[in-house]
């Protein structure tokens, strides 16, 4: 998947910057986590789930990654991406059970550790993002 699969074109300045950092952090991303493709991956303003608070979720039965956006800083977004493309990841690798998103499972701090892993790496290369100001989106069209 390519970023401006993902976009609009008539981006804000906030998503514009937005799709230039993520289009810098997702060839960083499948190179540590060892992907070979990408699921898809839909932006929202919140996630909403049944089981917890979150930030992002991977629906194995639709292959895709959803990602909240909104009032966050563009580099935990860049955290949560990572985390759920480790679970992507961990799927294509029939790692996943009922109880893997359980907190303090392996399966879940895996996932913690190695987006930790990425973001260093994202960091060290594109230390200027750090100093992003958060995101603040009042509705996103289903492709950011």
């Amino acid at each position: 998947m390519k970023i401006l699969d993902v976009i609009t074109e008539d981006l804000s300045d906030q998503k514009n910057l937005f799709v230039n950092i993520v289009s810098k952090f997702l060839p960083i991303a499948v190179k540590y986590i060892e992907l070979k493709d990408l699921p898809r991956i839909v932006w929202q303003i919140n996630v909403h789930s049944d089981d917890q608070p979150t930030f992002g979720k991977y629906m194995k039965e639709e292959n895709t990654l959803y990602v909240a956006v909104s009032n966050r800083h563009p580099n935990d977004v860049l955290r949560t991406l990572a985390h759920e493309l480790v679970h992507y990841k961990q799927d294509i690798e029939n790692k996943l059970t009922s109880t893997s998103g359980d907190t303090g499972s392996d399966i879940e701090n895996e996932a913690h550790a190695i987006a930790g892993i990425v973001m260093r790496h994202f960091n060290k290369k594109y230390p200027q993002f750090l100093k992003s100001k958060p995101l603040v989106f009042e509705s996103l069209s289903q492709k950011l």
